[in-house]
């Protein structure tokens, strides 16, 4: 593994673990076992390096909600045919199950989570034009199904659907806890709950 991917992978862990603001560059460095003057090399600044960290967080899960798009196109014989419970389906899963493209799925969750609430980092390019290009997909599917949905009304749903997600899977354990009970339901089943609010709340509930 090079220098810049063991900084990489230290830091992807460290801040999905502890946050972006509580982990230092040096607890990075000393976590990857290389000089404090790499991050520098590599990455500009602790700020380069959380970006990098977000693409490699977000990117393949993006990549994996097209690929599922498409999958789907292909099975109900176009875009314009997908059912709405298989377009919420192909743009949640990446995330809920982010070891199907090679992920941590605690560490993916949390991460996606603290980017976004944690501060006002500017998002990277690269992961800019990949989530626009997700967003443009999914809204076109959607919208053959819900056409009287303007494109900014299915946008912002998608929008309520990655929040429900996010904070899903970072408060997995406290539904138990509030229900006085120690019994966490399967992944899967977890995931078929989550997908029946968000397709509920397209509007696709019937």
């Amino acid at each position: 593994m090079s220098t810049r991917e063991q900084i990489l992978d230290a830091a992807w862990k460290l801040f999905g673990e502890r946050g972006f603001e509580d982990v230092s560059v040096r607890d990075v460095t000393n976590a990857a076992g290389v000089n404090l003057a790499s991050v520098s090399y590599h990455f500009g600044s602790k700020t380069g390096l959380i970006q990098e960290v977000v693409k490699k967080t977000l990117n393949p899960a993006n990549q994996h909600r097209l690929e599922l798009l498409d999958k789907f196109a292909k099975e109900y014989g176009g875009i314009d045919k997908i059912p709405i419970r298989s377009i919420v389906d192909a743009f949640v899963r990446p995330v809920s199950f982010p070891e199907e493209h090679g992920s941590n799925q605690d560490i993916v969750a949390r991460l996606a989570a603290r980017y976004l609430i944690e501060r006002d980092y500017n998002v990277p390019n690269p992961v800019i034009m990949l989530f626009g290009e997700v967003f443009k997909k999914f809204v076109v599917a959607m919208k053959y199904q819900l056409p009287n949905l303007s494109e900014d009304v299915i946008l912002n749903r998608f929008l309520f659907c990655t929040g429900s997600t996010l904070h899903y899977h970072s408060f997995s354990g406290l539904a138990s806890k509030i229900a006085g009970h120690n019994v966490v339901p399967e992944p899967e089943e977890r995931y078929q709950q989550l997908l029946d609010f968000c397709v509920h709340g397209f509007g696709g509930g019937q």
